[in-house]
């Protein structure tokens, strides 16, 4: 058919994550050395138009709420060729230690800190 299956977006928003948080300095595996992982809680994704094959797409992440609790991050998927916006979605993460117990990130200050940094600036948001 062409058309990119829809479980495909789920991927490009966890490459969008990954991404984000290494354009502030800052990467998940750097997170997960000191204890800290972050479990999904909700997805939700509005679909809007079809990716094809072989389309160049830009992922727009950001930090909408950020918790001692938890973390929103957003995500709009976008075709390069047109600019047409493609998806709108967002993820809720819980914060986990490698045993898998809930934690309060602020027992974590180097991470809260880092984490903080990435809350957006209404104008700077990452670009993949």
């Amino acid at each position: 058919m062409g058309i990119v299956h829809h479980s495909s977006y789920v991927v490009w928003m966890e490459m969008g994550r990954t991404e984000f948080m290494r354009a502030h300095g800052f990467t998940y595996r750097q997170l997960e050395e000191m204890g800290v992982l972050l479990p999904v809680l909700e997805i939700n994704l509005r679909y809007r138009q079809s990716a094809y094959y072989d389309d160049e797409l830009r992922i727009t992440t950001w930090v909408e709420e950020l918790t001692r609790t938890k973390i929103k991050l957003v995500y709009s998927i976008t075709r390069t060729s047109d600019e047409r916006l493609l998806t709108e979605a967002y993820s809720i993460h819980t914060y986990a230690g490698r045993d898998g117990r809930l934690l309060r990130i602020t027992h974590y200050p180097e991470a809260w800190e880092r984490l903080q940094r990435m809350l957006p600036d209404i104008s700077t948001r990452a670009n993949l």
